[in-house]
């Protein structure tokens, strides 16, 4: 679609008031479909409906945008402006870059993925140079299917809400099985008279503070499965069976970020992994204590999860957990090489991965 004048254009803004237009440069976008995803919040871009966005876009406040920002944005082009002097841009514009959508495919540079069969199985075709060009540029995407039979698709879908309903009765269960049994001497804990129920000196405090102990113990899992496992190592990635699990645990979160069904951990696969960090509580604390972290372990995971979510969804809340969101939406579009911490940065200050955001823009 053309508009031959800036008359033209607003005259089109106008007559469509259900939709939300804005310019970059000569090309014209309708950004309705992207509002409720937009990372700052749908107002932001509402507040430029019929409004050229070039030097927002690139300025200082709110932020610098990303070049994942431009490509995720090319898809949203219907028309340019046919007065506009581009005689004096500098650098390509947002529709020039891949990948490019249409109905069917989503193209690369050298190849394509077929939106109408499964992602999962096509990622075994890819070498390791394209599946990283593959990951490493989120899009917005109405429908993603990751396989194309039914029931396996049906389990890459998680509610947030499936999170709690599963995990709260299992560590709530942990919990009580940690302050009601005796382990006996061969496993046991400094800590376990002042849990165990039935011991004289057993006090409130005891299991209290040691779920509390656990849920700070998540911080620190958290991030290290977030940088180590989710984030594997490239050189893990030369092997074909190392991407294809990079990709089911991690990898289609950074292609789509905004997917809401696609935010939380499907129990299944956190099963797994609590099956495989419960014996590490046991070998690491021991007795009552272990089982008691345990299930604060677990109850902070649920807290992560629903967190996770508001992160990409949520709004409002208080100014900690904007920042927390802000910070997150950079590990996305930034910097995926950083920013590890999800419910804290506390754990990115001690390993020194906090993102950079003066070195990002001056890159």
């Amino acid at each position: 679609m053309k508009y031959v004048s800036e008359k033209d254009f607003q005259e089109y803004v106008k007559t469509h008031p259900d939709r939300c237009f804005v310019t970059y440069k000569q090309d014209v976008f309708d950004m309705t479909n992207f509002l409720e995803d937009h990372p700052g919040g749908d107002k932001f871009i509402q507040d430029q409906n019929g409004k050229d966005i070039t030097q927002l876009f690139h300025g200082p406040e709110p932020h610098s945008h990303s070049k994942s920002a431009f490509r995720m944005m090319g898809q949203y082009k219907i028309g340019e402006l046919t007065y506009y002097d581009s005689s004096t841009d500098a650098g390509s514009n947002s529709s020039d870059t891949y990948p490019k959508i249409d109905d069917n495919y989503i193209y690369y540079n050298g190849f394509k993925m077929d939106r109408n069969q499964g992602l999962i199985p096509q990622t075994l075709g890819l070498n390791k140079q394209q599946y990283l060009e593959f990951v490493h540029q989120p899009l917005h995407l109405d429908n993603v299917m990751l396989f194309k039979w039914k029931f396996f698709e049906f389990f890459t879908r998680n509610k947030w809400w499936y999170i709690p309903l599963v995990w709260v009765p299992i560590s709530f269960a942990v919990l009580a099985f940690g302050i009601v049994t005796n382990f006996g001497s061969e496993d046991t804990n400094r800590f376990d008279k002042y849990i165990y129920v039935e011991s004289p000196s057993f006090n409130v405090l005891g299991p209290l503070l040691g779920f509390l102990w656990g849920m700070f113990m998540w911080t620190f899992i958290e991030y290290m499965l977030h940088r180590y496992l989710f984030h594997m190592s490239e050189t893990l990635l030369n092997f074909k069976a190392f991407r294809y699990i990079h990709f089911m645990v991690h990898g289609i979160h950074h292609i789509i970020p905004m997917d809401p069904d696609r935010l939380v951990f499907p129990p299944p696969l956190a099963a797994v992994l609590a099956i495989g960090i419960y014996p590490m509580f046991v070998a690491g604390y021991g007795g009552n204590f272990a089982r008691v972290s345990f299930a604060g372990g677990l109850f902070m995971y649920i807290l992560y999860d629903y967190f996770h979510w508001w992160l990409h969804h949520g709004k409002g809340g208080l100014n900690y957990f904007k920042e927390l969101k802000r910070y997150h939406n950079l590990h996305h579009y930034f910097d995926e090489d950083a920013g590890y911490g999800i419910t804290s940065k506390l754990w990115d200050y001690v390993f020194f991965t906090v993102i950079k955001e003066d070195k990002k823009k001056a890159e």
